[in-house]
């Protein structure tokens, strides 16, 4: 083909910049020349970076892709500002989120120059936690005793501790360590007159400090206890004048009072809290990194089952002091450690299993089903703003949602090198909801009725008739995840309620969620979710949102996937047709739900799903509905969309124009009409009496299909395609194609199906179907009952049916299921 000139490249830009100007006027004018920027400078598609970012993000963006990517991030940002239709427009629903996002400083540099790790933590102006004492005078509702286990290197140190442990309310049964029995006779001194409960001393070896006496010494213990405090006659003869107060400012901010004891402790009155620890020392922030423990952290955590990387985010109680649920440590109890697995004592003051265990201690609550809660003194934290006041119980579930930032979740929306050019693969991040009523989630790319052609408009309806089959116990949400939703989307869903991609108290019954723009949002997650995926990628995101509720949650949860092709056909042979194809692939319960009987037999035979269910044909009932009859006219339907490559739109546009230039006089006695997406007519020269009609409404296309006379719409693909089925029943003569063993001529005899898909076969086709037209111009012909592939009756899907199958899943409940 002949390339583009310079002079002709830039009548066209003129042409189109026109257009926009008269159509959309001077501010997307302005967008759309921003866009052209872009792929001058970077290229077609990639990230986004908006302005008001560049001084944050932009260094640590530049350095990692480059100054031509930056400038091109920030020129498509502009772009999607400026021109909504065909970019981004920011949602005002997700306005809070961005305003509230945690930030982290991060560092993808994988060891730094002395040889340790480096850490994700949250900057400290949203690092959160909860102010104690309570504003109300809170009363634990813990019963039973609970165990005080505490390392006591130091027995001088030990009458300031069971001061503070006398504010606990209730028994406290008292479990001490130490090294020598000199030390066991000055500890039974100072616990002469305990009398809250009982006291037993151990004497241990001297290896792994105080977490080897905790969790090997009394390993034994906390099967006899629900509830434990760790404390340890701590001392940091290494951290100088900055470490001083960090043993008093731990104790202090756990067991400072009464009222602060029984705050901190009536904190498990909720099921899922397992640890409770204070607020870092201040001083402590910024040298809070892995140090040199990953590799003994990521070896422990194996060991568990739980696989790590340095991308998560590094929480942990430092100092080792805190509050605990002795199952949220199962895992970590049953390894059966040794003394022998720690090193000598030789004043290491890093590098030791005992730090690495001291890292991991939240993510193996985590990893168990349960939660953690930071706490902090206003007298003693100098970040007032990041100290949540509690005036009520019921303020603790929204402040949840900033303290509780889970440390075995991804956090990593930052834009990645693969998203330049596989953008659909940004991860979806979640947060673990507290609602356990079951729900229903669709992942589908966009709402917005511009954008919903008849693979959207069928996950839609779908997702409908599914959720009502499941009827009132089942909550319901749709999430957005290719494009912003826009206001007609949201009147369209006006029995939803817009919600933000944000951690929220998910109270919602009927939601919807734009997730379009992802960055500082989480998507709640239930329990009970169940997602259905519409696409390659979005299948991609529910298995890795799958993977998140079941580390939230455990137990299994089906997939429900609606095939609507054999998707790897979409794609050259790289990275998006492999990942289409290990969508297929056995991972998990999958429920396949494929649409229509030629591609069920096609993907069954190909890929063999060990559960699915065949979507059959049936024209929709709005068109069944709105077609009537009518005289034919010489109107020549041809479904074409340039930006859907299946759809052959050059081949079909070639064929029209060997047809014309073959048979003028005849064909001059046509109109074409372009339906399915809006485009440029001059795209069509040298095509003759052809319209872009763009996308019609259902009535319209009703209107039409009862007029026109013959349809023509390609399908590269096992999908049959509804607008030529469409077509064929309504009454027109259908000119289509075969592919690998899929032919509707075995639905409607008339359909011109060629085999072999090239410009002049299809001009053939269409100068043959308008030959068979003609003779019935003017008259009223009638609708065409088609034959459907045969197919075992049990594998034609019914709404109700896979209801009951997925009402059958929760017979086994999950292990927190919700609270």
């Amino acid at each position: 083909m002949k390339q583009e000139t310079v002079f002709q490249a830039a009548g066209r830009h003129l042409r189109n910049g026109w257009i926009i100007l008269t159509t959309r006027g001077a501010v997307a004018l302005f967008g759309a020349a921003m866009r052209e920027a872009a792929k001058l400078i970077d290229s077609p598609v990639g990230v986004f970076l908006p302005p008001a970012e560049i001084l944050r993000q932009g260094p640590q963006f530049c350095r990692a892709y480059g100054a031509r990517a930056t400038i091109g991030a920030v020129l498509r940002q502009l772009a999607a500002t400026y021109d909504p239709p065909l970019g981004l427009r920011r949602n005002p629903v997700n306005d809070p989120l961005r305003a509230q996002a945690v930030g982290y400083h991060y560092t993808h540099e994988l060891i730094r120059a002395d040889g340790v790790v480096p850490s994700r933590r949250p900057v400290n102006e949203s690092d959160f936690a909860l102010a104690t004492p309570f504003d109300y005078p809170a009363q634990p509702s813990h019963a039973g005793p609970i165990a005080a286990i505490v390392h006591v290197f130091y027995p001088e140190v030990l009458p300031l501790l069971l001061e503070k442990l006398a504010n606990l309310p209730g028994d406290v049964d008292l479990f001490l360590s130490t090294d020598t029995p000199e030390k066991e006779g000055r500890i039974a001194q100072a616990c002469d007159g305990w009398r809250k409960g009982r006291v037993e001393t151990r004497v241990l070896p001297n290896r792994g400090r105080d977490i080897a006496a905790k969790f090997v010494g009394f390993r034994d213990v906390y099967a006899r206890y629900e509830l434990f405090v760790h404390l340890h006659a701590k001392r940091s003869p290494h951290g100088g004048a900055a470490l001083a107060r960090w043993r008093d400012y731990l104790v202090d901010t756990l067991l400072g009072s009464p009222r602060i004891a029984g705050a901190n402790l009536s904190l498990f009155d909720d099921p899922r809290v397992g640890v409770v620890f204070p607020q870092h020392l201040f001083e402590l922030r910024g040298v809070l990194n892995w140090g040199y423990d990953y590799d003994l952290a990521r070896v422990l955590m194996k060991r568990m089952g739980v696989a790590i990387d340095k991308t998560l985010t590094l929480e942990f109680p430092s100092g080792s002091m805190f509050f605990g649920r002795s199952a949220a440590f199962r895992p970590l109890l049953d390894l059966a450690l040794d003394f022998s697995d720690f090193p000598e004592e030789a004043g290491h003051v890093d590098g030791t299993l005992a730090h690495a265990i001291e890292r991991v201690l939240l993510m193996v609550a985590e990893s168990t089903g349960f939660e953690w809660r930071k706490v902090a003194r206003r007298d003693l934290y100098p970040m007032p703003h990041t100290l949540l006041t509690v005036r009520e119980p019921d303020d603790l579930p929204l402040h949840r949602l900033k303290v509780f930032r889970p440390c075995l979740s991804p956090v990593d929306d930052a834009p990645r090198p693969q998203e330049r050019g596989l953008a659909e693969l940004r991860p979806l991040l979640s947060y673990p909801s507290r609602n356990s009523r079951p729900r229903l989630t669709l992942l589908t790319p966009t709402v917005n009725p511009h954008q919903t052609f008849g693979g959207v408009a069928t996950a839609l309806r779908l997702f409908t008739s599914l959720a009502d089959a499941l009827g009132d116990d089942w909550d319901r949400r749709i999430v957005a995840t290719d494009a912003d939703i826009e206001p007609a989307a949201y009147e369209r869903f006006a029995d939803f309620e817009p919600a933000p991609y944000a951690a929220s108290l998910d109270q919602g019954r009927r939601v919807i969620v734009d997730a379009f723009q992802r960055e500082g949002g989480r998507l709640d997650l239930r329990a009970n979710d169940i997602f259905i995926a519409t696409a390659w990628w979005t299948a991609i995101l529910a298995r890795d949102l799958e993977k998140d509720r079941a580390r939230y949650f455990d137990g299994t949860r089906p997939l429900i996937y609606l095939v609507q092709d054999d998707e790897p056909y979409f794609q050259g042979r790289g990275a998006r047709a492999a990942f289409a194809v290990s969508t297929y692939r056995p991972r998990g319960e999958t429920i396949a739900l494929i649409n229509s009987e030629e591609l069920y037999l096609s993907m069954q035979a190909k890929y063999g799903f060990a559960e699915s269910w065949c979507i059959p044909y049936a024209i929709n009932p709005q068109i069944d509905a709105a077609l009537r009859p009518a005289p034919r006219e010489r109107l020549m339907l041809v479904y074409g969309r340039p930006h859907v490559e299946r759809n052959g739109f050059e081949l079909i546009v070639d064929a029209l124009f060997r047809w014309q230039q073959r048979d003028p006089i005849r064909a001059s006695r046509w109109t074409l009409l372009f339906l399915g997406e809006g485009f440029p007519a001059s795209w069509l020269y040298p095509v003759q009496n052809a319209r872009v009609l763009g996308k019609a409404s259902l009535a319209d296309y009703a209107d039409l299909l009862s007029r026109a006379s013959v349809g023509v719409s390609l399908m590269l693909s096992p999908h049959p395609s509804y607008p030529p089925l469409e077509m064929a029943e309504a009454g027109l003569v259908a000119v289509t194609n075969d592919f690998e063993g899929r032919s509707l001529r075995r639905r409607f005899d008339d359909v011109m199906a060629v085999e072999d898909v090239d410009p002049l076969a299809l001009a053939e086709a269409i100068e043959a179907a308008v030959a068979r037209a003609e003779p019935l111009i003017g008259a009223i012909t009638p609708r065409r009952q088609g034959r459907a592939p045969a197919l075992d009756p049990d594998a034609i899907f019914d709404a109700g049916a896979v209801a009951a199958r997925l009402r059958r899943q929760f017979t086994e409940p999950s292990r927190a299921g919700g609270a």
